[in-house]
């Protein structure tokens, strides 16, 4: 199993060092080293993480370490959110099992997405997910630290890749330029005066993102809707000379 076929690992805000090293612990007794750090809270590289790493340092010397969420995940294709709830606005939320098979079927390169120890991945997060990733666990206690859940996720993955062939197919556009036209559809909106309360703005943003997250646009169809954007665009110029 090469690099080029396994899911990207992103710990968004980790705040303990420790808890990163286990993490890369759990990602190489499965076969993963694709490991990035979203604005972890006490910096890095952090020295308590190589201690507790038990020898995964091709894990820990190679993670990369991005300031926000959308750095990190813009050369992926297609985005998976860990999540402790039932249910999440309108994306689905499949069992861990499910989201590996689907990880190893997609043929281009997913991230998943693991909050911070305390309290999870908060709703922008989450607004950026194609799919979202439950661990069943005992419902009277579902507590699982961060470590365990990579390994859940990893251990999934690592059985279905030694069964499943890799498929290809259309990928989706890099998670990238999907931003980079939510970003210009929102100018849009702005301009024509589609958003009603700047208070109540944000929420509706989410709502748009979480929509062509979830729909996995191909790069043709990214292009498409741009240039849907610009005949709007163009129409209400026209209108306003």
């Amino acid at each position: 199993m090469s690099g080029n076929d396994q899911p990207v690992i992103i710990l968004v805000q980790p705040q303990m060092g420790e808890n990163i090293g286990m993490c890369a612990r759990a990602m190489l007794n499965c076969g993963l080293t694709c490991l990035r750090l979203v604005s972890p809270r006490d910096g890095w590289p952090q020295e308590s993480a190589k201690a507790t790493a038990a020898d995964a340092d091709v894990v820990i010397e190679n993670a990369e370490v991005y300031a926000t969420l959308d750095e990190a995940v813009a050369d992926c294709h297609q985005v998976f959110a860990t999540t402790a709830r039932e249910r999440a606005g309108g994306t689905k939320v499949v069992p861990v099992r499910e989201a590996a098979e689907a990880v190893k079927r997609s043929g281009s390169r997913v991230a998943l997405l693991f909050g911070p120890e305390a309290s999870g991945l908060d709703r922008e997060a989450v607004s950026r997910a194609n799919l979202l990733v439950r661990f069943p666990t005992n419902p009277d206690f579902p507590s699982l630290n961060l470590a365990q859940a990579v390994l859940l996720f990893g251990w999934e993955w690592r059985n279905l890749a030694l069964e499943i062939p890799e498929l290809s197919g259309e990928v989706p556009a890099p998670c990238g330029e999907v931003a980079h036209f939510i970003e210009r559809l929102e100018r849009e909106l702005d301009a024509s005066g589609f958003f009603n309360s700047e208070e109540m703005k944000p929420h509706s943003v989410r709502q748009i993102r979480s929509i062509f997250h979830r729909a996995s646009p191909t790069g043709q169809e990214v292009k498409l809707l741009h240039g849907m954007v610009s005949a709007f665009r163009r129409e209400r110029d026209s209108s306003e000379t």
